[in-house]
């Protein structure tokens, strides 16, 4: 464990000490069920304390002046007052993949997601909008990125009204929302060279309690930026047998018109190929063929590098694939292409934990705010290895 997360181990358990010592169960503060507002913007672009867990997502690809190919994931997550954010960078002709991780806890000029607006940072990286303008700030091993984003398409809600379901219980669900398209233009500044960037981008955001249902394994996510103007989300909660769970779901967003919501068994995914870490030994599934018959869409989705795999031992402890892809195909007998990010996760081990049972004699609060957090950071990790190793679970 590095000098900086043993720092934040430390201030959370004494955060969360100080919290229960005066009297404070449910700490941090207890969390009430979401209200059921309407989602509108920009103020639900912004934070939302009152969800345990929420997390803005930005995927792209990009071109410099030579026609290079790039892609890249800059996240920002919020588990209760814990900010993490991972920054990956794809660079498909040198066959490279770097990323970078922080960890912070809420502290004014270190991390901080604001509410109302979209302003959220972790350090010295950054996702803020102004007058509809959306500017990305993130540094690492690849170098210094600096992205403006302008939205193509209005926001999407995913399910009923921004409501996705996860799975049948009452806090399995998030609020979700995506723009699928926005055009990027920016630069890649590495030493004192800088390279000008353009492309495309796509805007995840969720907030929610953070709860997936009992037997879930992991999950396959993709979002496919197709030729003909139009989107695909789709995603799959995997079961334990490999299989789909019924509330796995996606959404079309035509080229026009509004977006059309999708159900899993609308949508038919056969896996192409397989890849296996050679650091986690973990095996990925490697390629697809994505088919929506309703929507005449049949596409092979194919990774532009197959090692793009995050090991994030310091910040939310979860191992997982998130690359840029290619996608050709057809769509009602006319040849299409696009871009594509996948994301997979659960093909290296647990993905979010749940306690079986509460052991007698540790409070109850602090044992709630271990398991709203991912199986995540180092602290979680120590905590749940030196102390609570004795118990099951799931």
């Amino acid at each position: 464990m590095s000098t900086g997360a043993l720092f934040v181990a430390a201030s959370l358990l004494l955060s969360l000490s100080l919290r229960e010592r005066a009297g404070v169960r449910g700490a941090p503060t207890p969390r009430k069920p979401l209200p059921a507002t309407a989602i509108t913007f920009p103020r639900d672009h912004g934070s939302h304390p009152a969800a345990a867990v929420e997390w803005w997502y930005y995927t792209g690809h990009l071109r410099d002046r030579a026609k290079r190919e790039y892609g890249f994931q800059l996240t920002f997550f919020r588990v209760h007052e814990l900010h993490l954010a991972h920054f990956a960078w794809t660079d498909v002709a040198r066959r490279s993949f770097e990323y970078d991780e922080k960890t912070h806890l809420a502290l004014p000029g270190i991390a901080s997601a604001a509410e109302g607006r979209l302003d959220v940072a972790n350090e010295d990286w950054s996702a803020s909008q102004k007058e509809g303008v959306q500017t990305l700030r993130a540094s690492g091993r690849a170098g210094r990125l600096e992205l403006t984003l302008r939205a193509s398409k209005p926001p999407t809600l995913h399910g009923a009204n921004g409501l996705s379901q996860k799975g049948p219980g009452k806090e399995e669900y998030s609020r979700y929302v995506s723009i699928t398209r926005l055009e990027a233009s920016g630069t890649l500044r590495r030493g004192r060279r800088v390279e000008p960037l353009s492309g495309t981008a796509w805007f995840d955001h969720e907030w929610g309690p953070g709860v997936l249902p009992a037997g879930a394994a992991g999950w396959d996510w993709f979002a496919l930026q197709l030729s003909d103007g139009s989107e695909l989300m789709l995603y799959r909660i995997r079961a334990k047998n490999g299989g789909a769970t019924p509330f796995s779901s996606g959404t079309f967003v035509p080229g026009d018109g509004p977006p059309v919501p999708l159900r899993w068994g609308d949508a038919r995914v056969t896996e192409t190929g397989t890849w296996t870490s050679p650091r986690t030994r973990a095996t990925y599934p490697s390629g697809w063929r994505i088919g929506v018959p309703s929507l005449g869409l049949d596409v092979a989705v194919e990774p532009l590098l197959a090692d793009q795999e995050l090991v994030t031992e310091e910040s939310t402890g979860v191992t997982y694939w998130e690359g840029a892809c290619r996608a050709a195909g057809t769509r009602r007998g006319r040849p299409v292409t696009g871009r594509a990010y996948a994301e997979l996760t659960g093909y290296a081990g647990a993905v979010l934990p749940g306690l079986a049972r509460l052991p007698p004699g540790y409070s109850a609060g602090f044992l709630a705010t271990l398991r709203s957090l991912p199986r995540a950071t180092s602290l979680v990790s120590s905590v749940r290895r030196n102390v609570f190793a004795p118990f099951r679970f799931l």
